[in-house]
């Protein structure tokens, strides 16, 4: 359970052909009397949201492993909540009174269950690559000695997290024509093609870090088959190692990516637009995605990744896209266009 507020920044997308599918969601009667009315619909959303939770991985796991999970707090059990719907609602003094039907993350909670051994599930093969510069005034390495990076890699063996078994770029690649830090920088198709087909996948992630003058650590990590690419730096504090430090956040991010992956994969209604809204903690989020998913014109609202105080999602919406600006700003809500993406505020 420690791990659950690391696991949680980043998470793949997992699915089994031909497996019936299960509802993530479940119907719960509330009926909670507190000291008033806004206090008694906050513990009836944290009971229902327990309840929904417990009765759906029942099915998933043993009754061991179900009271493990009953363990977690209610702030914890919040990030496998996708949405809230409401029924049959009546509230005033101190009562409230509703049918909740929550609907849980599949993907965030195969995933945690996996990471925690409480579930057998498919495993994703990784290959990285780790590009190294230890100066800037330094060439990239890759097969080099000097690479402290690859060996930083290459000693954790096979990494696992959640439904992903990563591996290092090792020996049995090292007769790859044309396979050096350059080029794994900037990979052609034919190169990436034999590396896919040596791996025996086709997810092959190049991570590329560069010490800065400072004696922090840049690391860039590149999706090879998409081409999506995400940065972030590791700062020299001198506390512990920065390479496992960095491998460690490295894990998070590719994780993150292969999930955006699998969505972006999905066949897509034609309303649908990506968003990212900055929340201040996990029941804001979860009241404005709630209060989203009740629109009329949404048809769901699929949550990617977490992390940072940001929630990267999905809105499926039916009509005119400036009538679901309209409503959202009914809500409270702006918008803001960057690039492919809205962020939403």
């Amino acid at each position: 359970m420690r791990f659950l507020a690391i696991f949680l920044m980043c998470l793949t997308f997992w699915t089994t052909d031909g497996q019936a599918k299960m509802d993530f969601a479940a119907e719960v009667n509330v009926d909670v009397t507190a000291e008033d009315a806004v206090q008694a619909k906050e513990q009836a959303m944290r009971q229902a949201q327990r309840e929904a939770f417990i009765e759906v991985v029942s099915k998933l796991t043993d009754a061991e492993n179900v009271v493990k999970l009953q363990e977690l707090s209610d702030d914890e059990i919040v990030h496998f909540v996708r949405s809230v719907g409401v029924g049959d609602e009546k509230t005033g003094g101190n009562k409230y009174v509703a049918v909740l039907t929550v609907q849980l993350d599949e993907a965030l909670l195969r995933d945690y269950l996996a990471e925690n051994d409480m579930i057998e599930a498919e495993t994703a093969e990784l290959l990285v690559v780790p590009v190294f510069k230890p100066v800037e005034s330094y060439n990239p390495l890759l097969w080099e000695s000097d690479n402290l990076w690859r060996q930083s890699w290459f000693a954790k063996g096979i990494i696992k997290f959640g439904t992903m078994q990563i591996r290092t770029v090792g020996e049995r690649f090292r007769d790859v024509n044309n396979l050096n830090a350059d080029t794994a920088l900037y990979m052609d198709s034919k190169l990436y093609e034999t590396l896919s087909e040596r791996n025996g996948s086709d997810k092959i992630y190049v991570v590329y870090a560069q010490t800065m003058s400072n004696g922090d650590l840049k690391i860039v990590v590149k999706n090879i088959k998409n081409k999506e690419e995400d940065s972030f730096t590791v700062y020299n504090d001198g506390s512990d190692n920065i390479f496992d430090k960095a491998i460690e956040k490295s894990v998070m991010f590719i994780s993150n990516m292969e999930r955006n992956a699998r969505y972006n994969e999905r066949p897509t209604a034609a309303g649908t637009i990506n968003a990212v809204y900055m929340y201040e903690n996990m029941k804001d989020w979860l009241g404005k995605s709630t209060a989203m998913d009740a629109l009329p014109m949404v048809e769901g609202i699929d949550t990617k990744s977490f992390g940072g105080g940001k929630v990267n999602f999905t809105i499926r919406y039916t009509g005119a896209l400036d009538d679901l600006w309209q409503a959202l700003q009914e809500l409270g809500l702006s918008h803001e266009a960057i690039d492919n993406y809205f962020i939403i505020r």
